[in-house]
């Protein structure tokens, strides 16, 4: 009879401990879901914020990134950024921040530059 009871103390203590363990995951899953939905927000604010301020972005667009290197207030900046990284990155891309549309790339490492059609 006493060593029931007993086996009945660990069941109950091995319950209580794996309900902890579930309940921390939980907690954990619900923590890490969070963040990653407020970083979104931030990223996707601050490009808005960015996009009414105007300005343009250079990328590196490839197979393996696409990520922003760095923005500038005008035209001239982001061609001579372009300019400069070229001769080593066939794959920068010069897009205007108010319109989206891409200005200039390094294509060749040449730097061309993309005009209106009209």
């Amino acid at each position: 009879m006493n060593s029931l009871k007993n086996n009945n103390l660990i069941y109950n203590k091995n319950m209580k401990l794996e309900l902890r363990i579930f309940i921390c995951f939980i907690i954990t899953v619900i923590c890490v879901m969070y963040s990653n939905h407020s970083y979104s927000n931030s990223e996707e604010k601050a490009t808005i914020i960015q996009q009414t301020v105007g300005g343009f972005e250079i990328r590196i667009q490839n197979d393996y990134d696409n990520e922003r290197l760095e923005t500038t207030q005008t035209l001239d900046e982001a061609l001579t950024y372009l300019k400069r990284y070229s001769v080593y990155h066939e794959d920068l891309f010069v897009y205007d921040l108010v319109t989206g549309m891409q200005v200039a790339s390094s294509a060749n490492g040449s730097g061309v530059i993309y005009t209106d059609a009209n």
